[in-house]
């Protein structure tokens, strides 16, 4: 790879390079822009600080796609079938990301770049990407050994209980309940009252549907399109399924597993379960299916409601087995969950990391309520609002995030998790409801929209992150901030449909800060929520309006945090679990009130919570 012409100095070769494989071609052009870019600022002068900002781009988006092709290759079987080349491909990507990250240390050291040092990153990328370092390249097994495969960027889950679990439990049941106690040392630090509905779920969500009847509750893609849904349609259906499940033999108390893809139907069941008085238990589609069935069984579930992807094993497991998409129904009638008391356990959670099937967290409706008022109080959003549902509906933060969108009386869009860009053009929402893989997904898809422009829009904004860290350090941002943003954040933002957001939430993990400052700078400010599922997914929040680095903000209204004399941190409220489905888990869960979460951390002298490790 040589220079070509005077405008690039890595020249991209479609006959050379590509995979065939769109998604990383992509990418693998958006590293020859970057270097491009890179080359360009030194040879033309451009400041110190575009040199800056150029490698800290690149080390971002090196991160970005080599964990993407790595998961790829591990998930469509390539890792496993050609090991040695799988394995040769992270010794090369660990290579130039350690040369990336020397450059920019380098650089920020004050030492000077050589055009030689950029030479060996364009050969390193000839070499690599052109595949003559391995004996198939995956492009070539992707088109000669795979058929009906797709990837999913994110599905890959380790799933495994380890020996080291096992010696955990056993030591755990040898300690007695004085050693599981603990001390709070230090200030309590308080999220504020709350005001939290009284009842059961059911009579919740039938307040909603006198409030918002004919308002939109939901958005189906149906044929390429959104069909909408009102709350009385959602409600209607709902009833007729929880009458269906009861005319089926299931009876109030009974515990029903659910193990399908988030859909609209998915929220049916959920609402028909808390109508009809039936526990909940959501599973992962990612659980294998020894997992799963540890987990119906565990939890003994009366039935499991399943689609097309529930592995045989699951169903075999159970004594009733329900199609998602042919969900019984019956004709409307008094349903007890109407009548069950507030305390009443209404879902049985998993923790997505947590591997003991024993660990599953009973949450009751108060818990759950208690999480929605706390969001709704958070982050208030006027009737007419949608938000997205692109996560699983099993993990606590999608559904509770769901029901706040109905308290608001917003819209639920069930997102295709095919083409999410060109689902949230569709849509347009309100709220992103999303995790740090999602926004990482975002960011690959405005860098290479970036990528795309015109010389000069790719130069203001190639500033971006750089605009967004004066924002939140306070430094501000110059005056070409402005031109920046009508030329370019916001034509962007409005292409890839988070021109109308509000609120974008991050929780499950933190955005590192180079996405902080990124998502700040395109005008994205982005929330970030703590809470483990134990607290229906509800401790701190890191507002935008108010973002601290280094934080993950303070309590939410109506809980009340603390750390422990071993430092760990400490969470009470009425959103937190009365117990585990194991004895020995709630001990080391629960101690006189507080949720002794496991993550170490330390307070600010404001309040804020900072995580070590986050």
């Amino acid at each position: 790879m040589g220079l070509s012409s005077q405008d690039a100095f890595a020249e991209w070769d479609d006959e050379r390079y590509s995979v065939d494989i769109d998604r990383f071609d992509e990418q693998h052009k958006r590293l020859f822009g970057l270097l491009n870019d890179l080359h360009t600022a030194m040879d033309e002068g451009h400041s110190e600080e575009k040199v800056g900002d150029i490698l800290r781009e690149l080390e971002r988006y090196t991160e970005y796609h080599f964990g993407d092709e790595e998961e790829f290759m591990q998930d469509c079987g390539y890792a496993m079938d050609c090991a040695d080349c799988f394995y040769n491909h992270r010794e090369m990507h660990e290579e130039f990301a350690d040369r990336v990250s020397e450059l920019r240390e380098k650089h920020e050291n004050g030492e000077h770049i050589t055009v030689e040092v950029l030479q060996f990153v364009r050969d390193w990328l000839d070499s690599h990407i052109g595949a003559s370092d391995v004996d198939q390249s995956y492009g070539e097994y992707y088109r000669e050994e795979i058929e009906d495969y797709e990837y999913s960027p994110g599905q890959l889950k380790r799933d495994r209980r380890t020996a080291r679990d096992d010696a955990t439990d056993a030591s755990d049941e040898d300690r007695s309940d004085a050693e599981f106690d603990v001390t709070v040392a230090g200030d309590v630090y308080q999220g504020g009252d709350l005001s939290i509905p009284d009842g059961p779920m059911a009579a919740w969500f039938d307040g909603l549907v006198e409030r918002y009847g004919e308002r939109t509750a939901a958005l189906l893609p149906r044929d390429g399109q959104y069909v909408e849904r009102t709350f009385a349609d959602l409600d209607e259906r709902a009833r007729a399924v929880a009458a269906g499940l009861l005319d089926a033999g299931f009876a109030p108390g009974d515990r029903l597993a659910v193990q399908a893809a988030s859909q609209y139907e998915w929220s049916v069941v959920d609402l028909a379960c808390q109508m009809a008085g039936l526990v909940s238990v959501p599973l992962y589609q990612w659980f294998d299916p020894e997992r799963a069935v540890d987990v119906v069984e565990a939890a003994d579930v009366a039935g499991l409601v399943s689609d097309p992807e529930t592995p045989v094993a699951v169903e075999e497991a159970v004594d009733s087995v329900i199609q998602i998409e042919e969900l019984p129904t019956a004709a409307a009638r008094t349903l007890p969950g109407f009548e069950a008391d507030a305390d009443d356990v209404a879902t049985i959670v998993y923790d997505a990391a947590e591997t003991d099937e024993q660990s599953g967290c009973e949450l009751t409706h108060r818990n759950l309520l208690t999480a929605v008022a706390s969001l709704t109080e958070s982050l208030p959003l006027d009737p007419g609002a949608t938000g997205t549902c692109i996560l699983p509906l099993a993990h606590v933060y999608q559904r509770v995030a769901t029901y706040y969108l109905w308290e608001a009386g917003g819209g639920v869009a069930y997102v295709g998790t095919d083409d999410v860009v060109s689902e949230l053009t569709e849509i347009q929402p309100t709220v992103l409801i999303g995790t740090p893989q999602v926004y990482q997904e975002l960011y690959g898809e405005f860098q290479d929209r970036i990528g795309d422009l015109g010389w000069m829009k790719r130069k203001l904004a190639g500033r971006v992150a750089s605009y967004g860290r004066g924002m939140l350090d306070g430094s501000g941002t110059p005056l070409k901030y402005s031109a920046a943003k009508r030329l370019v954040f916001g034509p962007l933002r409005e292409a890839v449909g988070l021109g109308d957001l509000e609120y974008a939430l991050a929780s499950v993990g933190s955005l590192d800060d180079h996405l902080q400052y990124f998502f700040r700078g395109f005008g994205v400010p982005v929330s970030e929520l703590y809470g483990p599922v134990e607290s229906a997914g509800v401790a701190t929040l890191n507002h935008g309006d108010s973002f601290q680095i280094d934080s993950v903000g303070r309590p939410m209204p109506g809980t009340e945090l603390a750390r422990s004399e071993e430092g760990t941190v400490l969470v009470r409220g009425p959103n937190v679990t009365a117990g585990c489905l194991d004895e020995q888990a709630t001990k080391r869960s629960l101690h006189d009130g507080w949720l002794h979460t496991g993550d170490a951390g330390e307070f600010d002298a404001d309040g804020a919570l900072r995580l070590d490790g986050r």
